[in-house]
């Protein structure tokens, strides 16, 4: 352990350097306002689930102005008191001018804050959503445990808490999310995740932000120095919808990358390859 920490203190050092001196032109946490979709305000199946015990009654509250939709969903365990939790995070996600809704369900694994999530993305169209996630019937809600979530939760885990840098020069949003504390998938994916549309894909896009000199960097030197601007109701203050960069989620993400025995070095499958920029500053 010491000896891994000796290796994370200088990246730490190196990291706050580049924020300091970080090519931040043309990006702003000042994000433009998009327009939402004709028809419901959520995705249409939403609004038939049961809503046995309370589940998802907040879903005939959400209006069109909202920034964030969130409440419980059904319960993990009949009497367990364990509910999965929706998040709905309105993002302008592809850049075309129409509010898309970023989801993440989280599912709890223990009464004390252990879970796992998954993402669903809906693209805003002219009238209603698209939806881009795991295989879900349409009478079951976008969380673990229905339909091929399970064995496709790795292809559409991205992070909690979205927030968004926009790239004035090119008019492009980009995502700034975590797997935080408790997270039972943190330990294979630390540290903050850039993402940006990927047009030919039809999904988000992971960026390497430690490559020197790529946008990616950029993004998060600006995140590091002014933060990322979060989804928020529209009676929340502006100075309240910023998320800061939080050291503490960086420097776990070095101790994993420069322990080759970490969960993130140990199992590449399915968790993803370790930066190549990484590992030549955990060698130094």
């Amino acid at each position: 352990m010491k000896k891994i920490l000796r290796n994370v203190i200088p990246l730490l050092l190196a990291s706050a350097c580049a924020a300091a001196a970080g090519q931040t032109t043309g990006l702003t946490n000042t994000i433009p306002a998009c327009r939402m979709p004709a028809g419901k305000v959520l995705p249409d199946k939403y609004y038939t689930l049961s809503k046995a015990k309370n589940a998802f009654n907040w879903v005939a509250g959400a209006t069109r102005g909202d920034g964030v939709v969130e409440g419980n969903g059904w319960e993990r365990v009949d009497g367990s008191g364990m509910h999965d939790w929706f998040s709905f995070y309105r993002i302008d996600l592809n850049g075309d001018g129409l509010c898309d809704w970023y989801l993440n369900a989280a599912a709890p694994m223990s009464t004390g804050g252990d879970r796992e999530s998954i993402n669903t993305l809906y693209l805003g169209r002219a009238a209603g959503w698209t939806r881009i996630g795991a295989d879900v019937p349409q009478d079951k809600p976008d969380g673990l445990g229905y339909g091929k979530t399970g064995a496709q939760q790795r292809q559409f885990l991205f992070g909690e808490e979205p927030a968004v840098i926009h790239d004035a020069a090119s008019k492009a949003n980009y995502i700034v999310a975590a797997l935080y504390s408790r997270n039972g998938q943190r330990n294979g994916r630390p540290g903050y995740r850039i993402f940006n549309w990927d047009a030919d894909r039809n999904t988000l896009r992971l960026l390497d932000k430690w490559e020197p000199g790529s946008k990616a960097a950029q993004v998060y030197a600006y995140f590091k120095a002014h933060g990322a601007r979060m989804p928020a109701s529209a009676a929340t203050a502006a100075s309240d919808t910023i998320q800061a960069f939080d050291p503490d989620v960086e420097a776990f993400e070095l101790e994993q990358a420069c322990d080759p025995q970490s969960a993130l070095r140990s199992f590449p499958e399915a968790n993803g390859v370790v930066s190549k920029y990484l590992l030549v500053r955990c060698k130094r």
